[in-house]
Order: C-alpha cells, then sequence, then structure tokens
C-alpha cells in the first residue's frame, strides 16, 4: 500500500474519531457554570449563581434521558425571566448532550426534570 494511501486512510480514521468525539454536544461555548446531570439525580452541584446575561451549561454527560423546565417537583411553573428553553416543552435531552442556557434576567430559577421529578436544581442570577 503506498503512502499516500496510508495517509489518506489515516486522515479518516482521524476525521471520523473527531465527528465521534463532539457528536453529544448540542451546544458550544462557554458557560459561567455547570450543572451536571446523573441518571435519575443531578450530581455534584445543584446551585450555582451567576450574573445577568451569563449562562449555565448542563452537561448529560451519564446519557440519560431529561427534560428540563422552570418549577418544582417535576411540574413546570412559569418563571418571569427564565429563560424560554426552560419554558413550555422544556429542554430535552437524550442523552450525552451538553446544552448552555444563557440566563439574562436577575432572580432565582427553579430547574426540574419532568422525567425524574426529584431533581431539583437552583440557578441564581444577581444584576
Amino acid at each position: 500500500m503506498s503512502t499516500r494511501r496510508i495517509r489518506f486512510l489515516l486522515s479518516i480514521v482521524f476525521l471520523l474519531a473527531l465527528a465521534a468525539c463532539a457528536g453529544g454536544s448540542t451546544a458550544t461555548g462557554s458557560a459561567a457554570a455547570t450543572i451536571t446531570m446523573g441518571v435519575s439525580q443531578f450530581s455534584g452541584t445543584t446551585s450555582v449563581t451567576i450574573r445577568a446575561g451569563q449562562a449555565v451549561k448542563f452537561d448529560d454527560s451519564a446519557g440519560n434521558a431529561h427534560n428540563l423546565v422552570t418549577g418544582t417537583g417535576g411540574h413546570p411553573s412559569s418563571e418571569a425571566g427564565a429563560p424560554s428553553e426552560l419554558g413550555g416543552n422544556g429542554l430535552s435531552f437524550s442523552g450525552g448532550d451538553v446544552k448552555i442556557v444563557t440566563f439574562p434576567t436577575a432572580g432565582t430559577y427553579q430547574i426540574t426534570c419532568t422525567i425524574h421529578p426529584f431533581m431539583q436544581a437552583t440557578v441564581t442570577v444577581t444584576a
């Protein structure tokens, strides 16, 4: 096999590996804080404080389905000033997703999972 063909095949393998590493991410950019989801609960930090206009990264690297909304006990609750992604039908995770949500308005926002009602997190946004 020629050197050129080997380089070509190695390039293909490298690009496929690179694409596989990025596969679970659905949002890019930086976030001021991270909330990590486990199989049926938040793991680690469940309360974060950020400034208005900053973002929170919701990391579902555990790979389970989740649907985040503002509210408590798995029940959606409309909260004035909350990011639109967390209203309505919520922010769905199919497993392995990472999504970044910007919080533009100061306030305290309760976040819950409609699939796992005991999942609760708090995002406090200061001016």
